[in-house]
């Protein structure tokens, strides 16, 4: 099982199963990798805000 996965929307936790928890880990961290990075990432944080058009408004 992936370790330290947490997913929050709108402030509220969503719980993940395994599949969820390690597709999200792994494609967020494939990302990282390929930025070539000068360190090893750790930890990774992404704080992402939708604008309208993000959240289907018209």
């Amino acid at each position: 099982m992936a370790k330290g996965v947490k997913l929050e929307v709108n402030g509220k936790e969503v719980r993940l199963k395994d599949f969820p928890m390690r597709a999200l880990k792994n494609t967020v961290a494939g990302y990282i990798k390929s930025l070539n990075l000068e360190e090893k990432p750790k930890e990774i944080k992404i704080h992402i805000i939708l604008d309208e058009e993000d959240k289907g408004g018209s």
